[in-house]
């Protein structure tokens, strides 16, 4: 499973992730790959959301302005997923910072692909709004299992 994500989208973090995570097949590899933020506080504030609800970030996450500001959310982003998945267990890397995955993937502000490793075949997708979380989990499953 490919699985684009960024951290700022509070849907996102209250639902999506650890639900998506709970529905694949846990025998299926995730590989994660951390992309440009949808919601930075500094450009695009969704009425602070992201930073004073219930599923508020640790901290507030700023618009990348190098490959290492990136970088560390990444790694903040991978130890949270890692509160479900287990300790080591999440692999994640990062887009460029000229997003060519994201772009190419159509990833922001979150996207999951079942890709068959054999063949490089899609087996299923999210689709780009964050909404339909019952359809999303079914998908992955129906993907995964």
């Amino acid at each position: 499973m490919l699985s684009f994500v960024g951290i700022t989208c509070p849907f996102a973090r209250a639902y999506c992730f650890q639900d998506l995570y709970l529905a694949k097949n846990k025998a299926v590899p995730t590989l994660n790959v951390y992309i440009r933020e949808a919601e930075p506080c500094d450009v695009f504030d969704a009425g602070g959301m992201h930073c004073t609800s219930p599923v508020a970030c640790r901290r507030r996450v700023y618009w990348h302005k190098s490959a290492d500001e990136r970088a560390l959310v990444a790694r903040e982003t991978k130890k949270y997923f890692e509160e479900w998945e287990g300790e080591g267990r999440c692999a994640m890397w990062m887009d460029s910072m000229d997003d060519a995955l994201e772009a190419a993937y159509e990833a922001r502000p979150w996207r999951q692909y079942v890709i068959e490793a054999s063949t490089g075949k899609i087996t299923g997708k999210l689709g780009l709004a964050p909404f339909n979380m019952v359809g999303k989990c079914a998908s992955i499953k129906a993907a995964t299992h």
